[in-house]
């Protein structure tokens, strides 16, 4: 007889056996699973049951001015995107309908995508585009209003049927200032590519470096998977109160000339930085696409250029002469007080040079062949006094026909002609001299001009002042480009053409300040020749004289009220340094002579 103690101990041994055996089992199985044959295949299916591959693109660097101003920055964007298997005619309908009224599209455009047979063509998920202005096709994309109101159609049950419709979100540059320094920003496209200026100059820096991970479904797993390099931010060397300046002068010199557009460059010649840089027409960075090429080929080429400082060309004329006199002083070809007697015609490889007004205006000095823009007396200085080999050596010196380097998308090199090119003359000499034949880009003018301000010393010019990322903070260092002439030919240059600006373009003169500059008036070359109408008319100058802190170029294109750059120009520029001294905080000059020496006698 079994005693229900005997009984209850071997049920007991017999369950702890089962549990012993059941434990083994699952070691067993265990190892089998970590180590066996088929351990590849259990690794990827828990993959798969508990996490993903994902594809992360981290946020765009934003973008701000020198006083921390921002000027690019990041939003959502929704595109439309339309699942076909999903759609039904009452859907079909009823998306083309709601999209069209809230977007102002043409409903026959998007009803037409909708009714088209996808999945024959083996695409099950479409996303809706619409037409650009250039006739191609673009996707649609709404911002966070519109889409809250979809959402809310999608959500409500006595709405419209928008069955298969799906709102897919998308990051979305946004430039808060709109319009302003647009030609300097560039853009950002639907893809998130930079394109032009900044943005296309700096893309792989702002954008980041997109990764693909492993995100796990299991949240304390999920925050310790990596996250992608972050883009970098970037400081910029302009000054949003400067470039509003200078794009408020440039919109109603454009307006009082008649002119077809324009452009204001202001440089510190000490260190390269942009302080501004307009253009007109201008540019919205937040509305690019009629910037778009067309693929028609309806506009010139230069009229599509997005940041004409360094992309667009255009011959420099009476401008280009403060290089030709730098190079016959440097030389010691020339001096100052040197007297030219101007006949008015001077003849330089058998082609006839004749003033701009076509007449003779007897002894010069050297400081009166700039003041009266003698197109006779510089072609003299570089054809017999300088010759062609010396005269193209400075040239290059300049930086002429080379890029600077700047960092702005789309640079050009511009267009020089030495004796070793197969195009090249001899009358190329004379009237190179006086910025014809040759062709420039702003930027590279300004650099050129910006050595004799900063004591013959080239610096290379640059936007971007400071650049923030994850590790830390880096400010670029000012390139010098080249000494193309001595400090004291710069001072005795600048002298020069402080004298010729109080005869040559007294409109350019502000009260109490020592400013030295040059007037350019430009014939525009065609396949026909020079146009016999329109003129490009410039100024640059640069101050305080004695310590100049900024250089200005101002450029007129096609002005109709006067074709000379001391018309029209030179007034633009009083305007602008008599507003960029009070926004630079620069004395006078006899307050800076009194402060001066005050300081020094102590």
């Amino acid at each position: 007889m079994i005693t229900p103690g005997r009984e209850v101990s071997g049920r007991i041994r017999l369950i702890a056996g089962v549990m012993v055996l059941a434990a083994g089992a699952l070691i067993v199985q265990l190892v089998r699973v970590q180590f066996g044959p088929f351990a590849p295949i259990f690794a990827a299916r828990a993959e798969l049951q508990t996490g993903y591959l994902k594809r992360v693109v981290p946020a765009r660097g934003l973008i701000y001015d020198r006083e921390g101003r921002l000027l690019a920055t990041n939003a959502s964007q929704y595109y439309l995107e339309v699942e076909v298997r999903q759609l039904s005619d009452t859907s079909r309908e009823a998306i083309a309908s709601v999209v069209s009224k809230l977007l102002v599209l043409p409903f026959e455009d998007l009803f037409s995508q909708l009714e088209r047979d996808w999945a024959a063509q083996g695409q099950l998920r479409i996303r809706l585009t619409r037409e650009d202005v250039s006739g191609g096709r673009l996707p649609i994309a709404v911002d966070e209003t519109v889409a809250d109101v979809l959402k809310d159609f999608l959500n409500d049950p006595q709405a419209p049927d928008l069955s298969g419709l799906d709102l897919v979100p998308a990051p979305r540059r946004v430039y808060p200032n709109g319009s302003l320094a647009g030609h300097v920003l560039g853009f950002v496209n639907q893809e998130g590519r930079g394109f032009f200026g900044v943005e296309g100059y700096y893309d792989e820096w702002l954008s980041g470096k997109p990764i693909t991970v492993a995100r796990s479904s299991l949240p304390p797993e999920a925050r310790l998977e990596p996250n992608p390099p972050a883009g970098v931010n970037l400081v910029l060397t302009l000054d949003l109160e400067i470039q509003q300046t200078a794009e408020i002068a440039l919109r109603e010199a454009v307006e009082n000339t008649g002119a077809e557009g324009g452009q204001i460059i202001i440089m510190d010649p000490r260190n390269g930085e942009i302080l501004a840089m307009a253009a007109w027409p201008a540019l919205d960075p937040n509305r690019y696409e009629p910037w778009l090429p067309e693929e028609d080929g309806g506009k010139a080429e230069e009229e599509r250029v997005i940041t004409p400082a360094v992309a667009g060309q255009f011959e420099p004329g009476s401008t280009f002469k403060v290089l030709t006199m730098a190079a016959a002083l440097d030389a010691d070809k020339v001096k100052p007080d040197d007297i030219y007697v101007d006949t008015g015609l001077i003849e330089v490889g058998g082609h006839p040079i004749r003033n701009w007004n076509g007449g003779a205006w007897g002894p010069q000095t050297m400081v009166g062949c700039l003041e009266y823009s003698l197109n006779v007396c510089l072609a003299y200085i570089a054809s017999e006094e300088l010759g062609a080999s010396l005269f193209y050596s400075y040239l290059q010196d300049f930086g002429i026909g080379q890029l600077t380097g700047i960092d702005l998308s789309g640079e050009v090199s511009g267009q020089l002609r030495t004796p070793r090119h197969p195009d090249w003359t001899e009358p190329d000499l004379g009237t190179n001299a006086f910025g014809q034949g040759v062709s420039v880009t702003p930027i590279q003018l300004m650099a050129a001009v910006g050595a004799v301000a900063n004591d013959g010393v080239i610096v290379q010019p640059h936007v971007v002042r400071e650049v923030v990322g994850p590790e830390g903070v880096y400010w670029p260092r000012p390139t010098v480009l080249g000494r193309p002439i001595r400090p004291e030919t710069a001072r005795t240059l600048t002298d020069m053409l402080v004298q010729s600006l109080e005869g040559e373009a007294r409109f350019a003169g502000v009260t109490g300040y020592r400013l030295a500059g040059k007037t350019g008036t430009s014939q525009i070359p065609t396949e026909m020749g020079y146009d016999p109408d329109w003129t490009i008319a410039s100024f640059i100058g640069w101050g305080p004289a004695s310590d100049p802190r900024f250089v200005i170029l101002v450029r007129l294109d096609k002005p109709e009220t006067s074709p000379w750059g001391s018309v029209v120009a030179a007034p633009v520029f009083q305007e602008v340094v008599e507003r960029l001294v009070v926004l630079l905080e620069i004395p006078p000059d006899a307050v800076r002579e009194e402060l001066a020496a005050g300081g020094s006698g102590q």
